[in-house]
Protein backbone atom coordinates (compact mmCIF):
# COMPACT_ATOMS: atom_id res chain seq x y z
CA UNK A 1 0.00 0.00 0.00
CA UNK A 2 2.85 2.37 0.83
CA UNK A 3 4.44 1.65 -2.56
CA UNK A 4 1.16 2.46 -4.29
CA UNK A 5 0.94 5.81 -2.52
CA UNK A 6 4.59 6.53 -3.32
CA UNK A 7 4.13 5.74 -7.03
CA UNK A 8 0.93 7.78 -7.17
CA UNK A 9 2.73 10.70 -5.55
CA UNK A 10 5.56 10.48 -8.09
CA UNK A 11 3.10 10.44 -10.99
CA UNK A 12 1.20 13.45 -9.66
CA UNK A 13 4.49 15.27 -8.98
CA UNK A 14 5.68 14.54 -12.52
CA UNK A 15 2.43 15.77 -14.05
CA UNK A 16 2.51 18.95 -12.00
CA UNK A 17 6.11 19.68 -12.95
CA UNK A 18 5.37 19.06 -16.64
CA UNK A 19 2.33 21.31 -16.41
CA UNK A 20 4.29 24.08 -14.77
CA UNK A 21 7.04 23.83 -17.39
CA UNK A 22 4.85 23.67 -20.48
CA UNK A 23 2.12 26.18 -19.59
CA UNK A 24 3.68 29.58 -20.16
CA UNK A 25 1.41 32.56 -19.59
CA UNK A 26 1.45 35.28 -22.24
CA UNK A 27 2.08 38.06 -19.80
CA UNK A 28 3.81 41.35 -20.33
CA UNK A 29 3.16 44.99 -21.01
CA UNK A 30 5.00 45.47 -24.29
CA UNK A 31 1.78 45.05 -26.28
CA UNK A 32 0.05 48.18 -25.00
CA UNK A 33 -0.51 51.41 -26.91
CA UNK A 34 1.34 53.28 -24.16
CA UNK A 35 3.89 50.50 -23.55
CA UNK A 36 7.61 50.74 -24.26
CA UNK A 37 7.45 49.26 -27.78
CA UNK A 38 4.68 51.60 -28.96
CA UNK A 39 6.48 54.55 -27.35
CA UNK A 40 9.71 53.64 -29.15
CA UNK A 41 7.80 53.17 -32.43
CA UNK A 42 6.25 56.65 -32.20
CA UNK A 43 9.62 58.16 -31.34
CA UNK A 44 11.20 56.46 -34.36
CA UNK A 45 8.47 57.74 -36.67
CA UNK A 46 8.66 61.29 -35.31
CA UNK A 47 12.45 61.55 -35.41
CA UNK A 48 13.39 59.19 -38.24
CA UNK A 49 15.68 57.30 -35.83
CA UNK A 50 15.02 53.70 -36.84
CA UNK A 51 17.38 52.32 -34.18
CA UNK A 52 14.98 53.56 -31.48
CA UNK A 53 12.57 50.77 -32.48
CA UNK A 54 15.03 48.39 -34.10
CA UNK A 55 16.41 47.36 -30.69
CA UNK A 56 12.98 46.00 -29.69
CA UNK A 57 12.98 43.22 -32.31
CA UNK A 58 15.30 40.36 -33.16
CA UNK A 59 17.59 40.18 -36.14
CA UNK A 60 15.12 37.98 -38.02
CA UNK A 61 12.36 40.61 -37.73
CA UNK A 62 14.50 43.60 -38.70
CA UNK A 63 13.86 43.59 -42.48
CA UNK A 64 10.08 43.49 -42.09
CA UNK A 65 10.22 46.24 -39.47
CA UNK A 66 12.42 48.43 -41.67
CA UNK A 67 10.01 48.03 -44.63
CA UNK A 68 7.04 48.97 -42.44
CA UNK A 69 8.99 51.94 -41.07
CA UNK A 70 9.76 53.22 -44.56
CA UNK A 71 6.14 52.80 -45.72
CA UNK A 72 4.72 54.52 -42.65
CA UNK A 73 7.15 57.44 -42.93
CA UNK A 74 6.28 57.91 -46.61
CA UNK A 75 2.51 58.26 -46.12
CA UNK A 76 2.04 59.69 -42.62
CA UNK A 77 2.46 63.32 -43.73
CA UNK A 78 -0.21 63.16 -46.47
CA UNK A 79 -3.02 64.17 -44.09
CA UNK A 80 -4.20 63.57 -40.53
CA UNK A 81 -6.04 60.35 -41.40
CA UNK A 82 -2.99 58.95 -43.18
CA UNK A 83 -0.86 59.97 -40.20
CA UNK A 84 -3.05 58.07 -37.74
CA UNK A 85 -3.32 55.00 -39.97
CA UNK A 86 0.41 54.91 -40.68
CA UNK A 87 1.28 55.25 -36.99
CA UNK A 88 -1.21 52.55 -36.02
CA UNK A 89 0.09 50.21 -38.74
CA UNK A 90 3.70 50.69 -37.70
CA UNK A 91 3.00 50.34 -33.97
CA UNK A 92 1.04 47.11 -34.56
CA UNK A 93 3.85 45.77 -36.77
CA UNK A 94 6.50 46.65 -34.19
CA UNK A 95 4.54 45.08 -31.31
CA UNK A 96 3.75 41.95 -33.35
CA UNK A 97 7.40 41.47 -34.29
CA UNK A 98 8.56 42.13 -30.73
CA UNK A 99 6.13 39.50 -29.43
CA UNK A 100 7.36 37.04 -32.06
CA UNK A 101 10.95 37.66 -30.97
CA UNK A 102 9.89 36.90 -27.39
CA UNK A 103 8.17 33.70 -28.52
CA UNK A 104 4.80 35.10 -27.46
CA UNK A 105 1.57 35.28 -29.46
CA UNK A 106 0.35 38.60 -30.84
CA UNK A 107 -3.25 39.27 -29.81
CA UNK A 108 -3.45 42.89 -30.89
CA UNK A 109 -2.33 46.14 -29.31
CA UNK A 110 -4.06 46.77 -25.99
CA UNK A 111 -5.51 50.23 -25.29
CA UNK A 112 -3.47 52.83 -23.45
CA UNK A 113 -4.17 52.90 -19.74
CA UNK A 114 -4.67 49.13 -19.45
CA UNK A 115 -3.42 48.48 -15.90
CA UNK A 116 -0.24 46.48 -15.40
CA UNK A 117 0.16 43.90 -12.63
CA UNK A 118 1.79 45.21 -9.46
CA UNK A 119 5.08 43.42 -10.15
CA UNK A 120 5.47 44.99 -13.61
CA UNK A 121 4.58 48.43 -12.24
CA UNK A 122 7.15 48.03 -9.49
CA UNK A 123 9.77 46.79 -11.95
CA UNK A 124 9.23 49.76 -14.28
CA UNK A 125 9.28 52.23 -11.39
CA UNK A 126 12.58 50.77 -10.18
CA UNK A 127 14.13 51.31 -13.62
CA UNK A 128 12.87 54.91 -13.66
CA UNK A 129 13.86 55.73 -10.07
CA UNK A 130 17.04 53.68 -9.79
CA UNK A 131 15.73 52.09 -6.56
CA UNK A 132 15.20 48.32 -6.51
CA UNK A 133 14.01 48.12 -2.87
CA UNK A 134 10.25 48.36 -3.60
CA UNK A 135 10.56 45.44 -6.04
CA UNK A 136 12.43 43.32 -3.50
CA UNK A 137 9.89 44.15 -0.80
CA UNK A 138 6.98 43.21 -3.09
CA UNK A 139 8.54 39.91 -4.13
CA UNK A 140 9.57 39.01 -0.58
CA UNK A 141 6.02 39.61 0.62
CA UNK A 142 4.49 37.55 -2.19
CA UNK A 143 7.00 34.73 -1.74
CA UNK A 144 6.52 34.60 2.01
CA UNK A 145 2.72 34.63 1.77
CA UNK A 146 2.57 31.91 -0.89
CA UNK A 147 5.15 29.56 0.61
CA UNK A 148 3.42 29.87 3.98
CA UNK A 149 0.02 29.17 2.37
CA UNK A 150 1.16 25.94 0.67
CA UNK A 151 3.12 24.91 3.77
CA UNK A 152 0.08 25.41 6.05
CA UNK A 153 -2.12 23.38 3.73
CA UNK A 154 0.43 20.56 3.71
CA UNK A 155 0.84 20.62 7.48
CA UNK A 156 -2.93 20.64 8.07
CA UNK A 157 -3.35 17.68 5.70
CA UNK A 158 -0.45 15.85 7.36
CA UNK A 159 -2.19 16.00 10.74
CA UNK A 160 -5.24 14.17 9.33
CA UNK A 161 -3.55 11.86 6.80
CA UNK A 162 -3.95 8.65 8.83
CA UNK A 163 -7.69 9.03 9.41
CA UNK A 164 -8.75 7.36 6.15
CA UNK A 165 -7.76 6.92 2.49
CA UNK A 166 -9.38 10.18 1.41
CA UNK A 167 -7.46 12.12 4.05
CA UNK A 168 -4.29 10.34 2.99
CA UNK A 169 -4.82 11.38 -0.61
CA UNK A 170 -5.51 14.95 0.44
CA UNK A 171 -2.19 14.88 2.29
CA UNK A 172 -0.37 13.60 -0.80
CA UNK A 173 -1.98 16.30 -2.94
CA UNK A 174 -1.14 19.09 -0.47
CA UNK A 175 2.40 17.78 0.00
CA UNK A 176 3.07 17.59 -3.74
CA UNK A 177 1.69 21.10 -4.36
CA UNK A 178 3.90 22.49 -1.60
CA UNK A 179 7.07 20.71 -2.79
CA UNK A 180 6.47 21.58 -6.46
CA UNK A 181 5.86 25.23 -5.59
CA UNK A 182 9.08 25.46 -3.56
CA UNK A 183 11.05 23.61 -6.25
CA UNK A 184 9.78 25.72 -9.16
CA UNK A 185 10.38 28.98 -7.28
CA UNK A 186 13.93 27.82 -6.53
CA UNK A 187 14.50 26.93 -10.20
CA UNK A 188 13.19 30.30 -11.36
CA UNK A 189 15.39 32.12 -8.88
CA UNK A 190 18.46 30.35 -10.26
CA UNK A 191 17.63 30.72 -13.97
CA UNK A 192 17.91 33.83 -16.13
CA UNK A 193 14.67 34.97 -17.75
CA UNK A 194 14.21 33.85 -21.35
CA UNK A 195 13.90 36.57 -23.96
CA UNK A 196 14.34 36.25 -27.69
CA UNK A 197 15.13 39.80 -28.78
CA UNK A 198 18.80 39.87 -27.78
CA UNK A 199 21.49 38.60 -30.11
Amino acid sequence: MKNLHFHRMLIVLGLLVVGLITVQPAYGHCDKLDGPVATAARHALDTGEFNAIRIWVGKDQETELRDAFRQAREVRDLNSDAHQLADRYFIETAVRLHRAAEGMPFTGVKPAGTPNPADIRAGDQAIESGDIQPVLALLQTQLSENVRKWYRQAMDAKQAKDQNVRAGREWVDAYVQYIVYVHKISQHLQSPPAHGVGE
